[in-house]
C-alpha cells in the first residue's frame, strides 16, 4: 500500500498550467455522469464529451507548442511517451478487470457478449468507436446501456487525433528548434480550413440522415478538437506563450461575458437529446469561448478553482474510465435502480479513487520503482498481454469465468434480430422511420438463400418493426429447406404505404419518409419477384387504426384497403402471391429494451431486483379478440375479391383457443418485449401454424423436407 501512500495532487505543475481548466473538467465530467444516471436528470449531460473534446484540443496544443526538440523523431517520441504515460496504464487496467467481472455475470451465449467484449479488445488499440459505427450502434439506443465499453468511443476519437495533430505541427514547421512567426501562421490557417472542413462533413452527415456516423467518425468530430486548438491560438497570439492570454483584450467585459457564457451552457446541457446537432455547436463554441475568457483569480475562475472542483478535474479521466462499466455491471446484477443507486456511487468513488493513484504512479514514478514512469516496452507489453487477456475470454477461456446458472435458457437482446450465418439482421434490415430512404439496386444483404435456393420460392417479409421481429422465425423457415426468405422493415411505416391519419391529413414530421420508403420496396421487391414467389406483409394495422373515429377512421380504412388492392395486382401480375400478418394479442407493459436473460434471476441478480417487466401479464382471450376485431374486419373485407391474397391468422399461435386467458409468458419465457412486438421466443411459436398455412395454399408444390 506504500505505492499508493502520495497525495491526489501531481508533485508539480508548470508555470503555464491553469487550473480553471481542470475545473470545467470537473463540469463536463459531472455532466457525462449525471446523464449516465439517468438522462431524465440532465437530457443534454452527454454533451460534457463535447466539452472534452475541445478542452483536449487546447491542452494538447498547448503541451506541443511550449516544446522544442532538436528533431522530429524527438518531438514526436517525447509527446507520445506523455500521452501512453497518461493514458494507457489506467484504460489498460479498466479493461482487463472490466471484462474479467463481465465475463463472470455475462453468459458467453448471451447475444450481448461477444459485442461487448469486441467493443473493450478495439478500445485497447483507440478504435472502439470505428468498430461501434461498424456495428450499427446508435449511442442512444436502449442495447448500449449494457454495453460496459460504450463511452470508449470518445477515447478513440481523441486517440486518433493524436495520431494526426503531431504531425500537422510539423507539417507547418512547429515543434522543432528554429521555427519561427511563419510556422505559428501556417498553423492557424491549417487550424482553420480543417475545423472549416470537419465542420462541414458533420453538417453533411448529420443533415443527411446520417447521424452514427457524424457521432462516431474522427474526422466529424476534428471541428472540436481544432476549436480547442483555435482558442489556444488566439491565446498565445495576446501575448508570449506563458502569459496564455493575460492581455487579450475586452478586460472590463471578460467576467461577465465568461459568466454569460457558463450559464448558457450549463443551459444546454438541459436540452433534450433531440436537439443534439444544435447543442453540439452551442456547446462547442461555448466552451472554446470560456478557455479564452476564463482567469483562476477573478469571479467564475475562482469558482472553478474550488478545491472540491479541482479534485474532480484532476480524476476526470478516471472517474470517465469507471462511472459507466460500474453502473453497467450493475444492470447486469443488483439492477440499477434508486435502492442501489448510493451503492453503485461510492463504488464509483472507490474506483476512480485507486484508478487516478495508478495514473499517478505510472506518469510521475515512485522512488521506490525507479524508471516506471519512463516510456518503453512495458507499455505494448501491458496492451497486448491484456489484448490477449481479453481474445482468451472469446476463445479458449469463453465461459470459464461465469458464474451464473448455466441451466437457464439464454435469451437474446429485445431489439437484435439475425439469421445465423447470413445478413439478414437488425442492422442490415431494419430502418428508423427517419432514416434516409435507400434505392437498394446491388445485391440484397436482406435476402436469405437455403441451400438449393435458386430453386426454391421466396418468402418476402415487408413491413414495419413487426416485421423485424420476425426474423427468428425467418430463419426456422429457411432451415426448413422449403424457401428462401427476405425481410425489410422500417420503425411505424407499413408496406403498402397507407394514410393512417386520413387523406389530406398531414403527416408528421418522424414519418414523412414513410409513403417513399414503401414505396421503393414495393419497386425493389417487384424486381425480384419471381413466379410462386409470395409477399408477406406484416404491419401493426389495429395499432394504427387506434383511436381514430368517424370520418377520419373511414378515410384510413379506405386508404389501407385501396393501397392493398394496387399492391395485389402488381404481385399477381409478376406472378407471386401476397399474404397479410393477421393481429396478434397485445399486452400492456413496460418494453424490454435490453437482455432477455435480465428476467432470469441469479444468486447475483436476485428475484427482488427483476423488473416489473419481467412480470407476467395475463389478459381474458374473449377481450383480446374483441381489440383485434375491427382490424381483422378490415383485412377480411380488403381481400375478400383479391384471388392472389390470403389472410394468415397468428392470434391461436400465442393464445390457444384452449386458453381462457392469454398469458405474455410461457413456460417461464417470455414471448414479448414490449405490448405488441414479440421475443425470439414469441415469434418461433407462429412457425407450426405459418408453415401448415403456407403449405395448404396454392402455388408449387415446396420440395420435400
Amino acid at each position: 500500500m506504500r505505492l499508493f501512500g502520495a497525495g491526489l495532487r501531481p508533485p508539480q505543475r508548470s508555470r503555464a498550467y491553469r487550473p480553471e481548466i481542470d475545473g470545467l473538467r470537473a463540469v463536463a465530467v459531472l455532466a457525462v455522469l449525471i446523464n449516465h444516471l439517468d438522462p431524465r436528470w440532465l437530457p443534454g449531460g452527454f454533451l460534457g464529451v463535447d466539452i472534452f473534446f475541445v478542452i483536449s484540443g487546447y491542452v494538447v496544443t498547448s503541451s506541443l507548442l511550449a516544446r522544442r526538440d532538436g528533431s522530429r523523431w524527438q518531438f514526436l517520441r517525447r509527446f507520445y511517451g506523455r500521452r501512453i504515460r497518461r493514458l494507457m496504464p489506467a484504460l489498460v487496467v479498466n479493461i482487463a478487470v472490466v471484462s474479467a467481472l463481465f465475463s463472470m455475470v455475462v453468459s458467453p451465449l448471451d447475444d450481448f457478449f461477444a459485442p461487448v467484449m469486441r467493443t473493450g479488445l478495439a478500445a485497447l488499440f483507440g478504435v472502439s468507436n470505428l468498430y461501434l459505427l461498424r456495428q450499427g450502434s446508435n449511442y442512444f439506443a436502449t442495447d448500449n446501456h449494457f454495453n460496459a465499453f460504450m463511452h470508449t468511443w470518445s477515447l478513440g476519437v481523441e486517440e486518433q487525433f493524436y495520431l494526426v495533430w503531431p504531425a500537422v505541427l510539423l507539417l507547418c514547421g512547429l515543434g522543432v528548434a528554429g521555427s519561427g512567426a511563419g510556422a505559428l501562421r501556417r498553423l492557424k490557417l491549417g487550424s482553420l480550413l480543417l475545423l472549416a472542413l470537419s465542420l462541414a462533413l458533420y453538417l453533411g452527415l448529420s443533415l443527411g440522415g446520417n447521424g452514427e456516423r457524424a457521432f462516431f467518425l474522427t474526422t466529424a468530430r476534428f471541428w472540436e478538437l481544432t476549436a480547442g486548438c483555435g482558442a489556444y491560438l488566439l491565446h498565445r497570439g495576446s501575448g508570449s506563450a506563458r502569459d496564455l492570454g493575460q492581455r487579450l483584450a475586452l478586460p472590463r467585459w471578460r467576467q461577465p461575458l465568461a459568466t454569460v457564457a457558463l450559464v448558457a451552457l450549463l443551459a444546454l446541457l438541459l436540452l433534450p437529446e433531440a436537439w443534439r446537432l444544435g447543442t453540439t455547436l452551442g456547446i462547442t463554441a461555448l466552451t472554446a469561448v470560456l478557455l479564452l475568457l476564463l482567469r483562476p483569480a477573478g469571479g467564475l475562475g475562482r469558482w472553478l478553482c474550488h478545491p472540491g472542483c479541482l479534485a474532480i478535474g484532476m480524476v476526470s479521466y478516471s472517474l470517465y474510465l469507471w462511472h459507466w462499466p460500474v453502473i453497467v455491471l450493475a444492470r447486469w446484477t443488483v439492477g440499477f435502480n434508486a435502492v442501489t443507486l448510493l451503492p453503485v456511487l461510492v463504488l464509483i468513488t472507490l474506483c476512480t479513487a485507486l484508478s487516478y493513484r495508478l495514473e499517478c504512479l505510472f506518469r510521475y514514478g515512485h522512488p521506490a520503482i525507479p524508471g516506471l514512469g519512463r516510456s518503453g516496452l512495458a507499455y505494448p507489453a501491458m496492451t497486448v498481454l491484456v489484448a490477449a487477456f481479453s481474445a482468451g475470454l472469446q476463445g479458449p477461456l469463453q465461459g470459464r469465468l461465469f458464474v451464473g446458472e448455466r441451466r437457464h435458457t439464454v435469451g437474446t437482446t429485445a431489439n437484435m434480430k439475425r439469421i445465423g450465418g447470413t445478413t439478414v439482421d437488425t442492422v442490415h434490415c431494419f430502418q428508423e422511420p427517419t432514416d434516409p430512404v435507400a434505392r437498394g439496386d446491388g445485391p440484397d444483404p436482406c435476402l436469405a438463400l437455403a441451400a438449393k435456393g435458386k430453386d426454391l420460392p421466396t418468402l418476402f417479409f415487408l413491413g414495419d418493426s413487426h416485421t423485424h421481429v420476425l426474423i427468428p422465425l425467418g430463419e426456422k423457415l429457411l432451415a426448413s429447406g422449403r424457401f428462401n426468405v427476405a425481410f425489410m422493415a422500417r420503425g411505424g411505416c407499413p408496406v403498402p404505404f397507407f394514410s393512417r391519419w386520413g387523406e389530406g391529413a398531414p403527416v408528421p414530421a418522424r414519418y414523412r419518409r414513410c409513403r417513399p420508403y414503401a414505396d421503393n420496396e414495393e419497386r425493389r421487391v417487384l424486381a425480384r419477384l419471381r413466379p410462386g414467389d409470395r409477399v408477406v406483409l406484416v404491419s401493426n394495422l389495429a395499432g394504427y387504426l387506434e383511436g381514430a373515429r368517424g370520418a377520419a377512421l373511414r378515410s384510413a380504412e379506405a386508404s389501407y384497403t385501396a393501397a392493398l388492392r394496387r399492391f395485389d395486382a402488381a404481385v399477381s401480375r409478376a406472378g407471386g402471391a401476397l399474404v397479410v400478418f393477421g393481429p396478434l394479442p397485445t399486452f400492456p407493459q413496460e418494453k424490454i429494451g435490453g437482455p432477455l436473460t435480465l428476467c432470469q434471476a441469479e444468486w447475483f441478480r436476485p428475484a427482488w431486483s427483476l423488473g416489473p417487466q419481467c412480470q407476467p401479464v395475463l389478459r381474458p382471450r374473449r377481450q383480446e379478440l374483441a381489440a383485434i376485431a375491427p382490424a381483422q374486419r378490415l383485412q377480411e373485407r380488403s381481400i375478400r375479391d383479391l384471388a392472389g391474397t390470403r389472410l394468415f391468422s397468428p392470434f391461436d399461435s400465442i393464445c390457444p383457443p384452449s386458453q381462457a386467458v392469454c398469458s405474455s409468458v410461457r413456460a417461464g419465457t417470455l414471448l414479448y418485449s414490449d405490448e405488441t412486438h414479440l421475443t425470439n421466443a414469441g415469434a418461433l411459436l407462429l412457425y407450426p401454424r405459418l408453415m401448415a398455412f403456407l403449405e395448404a395454399q396454392p402455388g408449387p408444390a415446396p420440395p420435400p423436407s
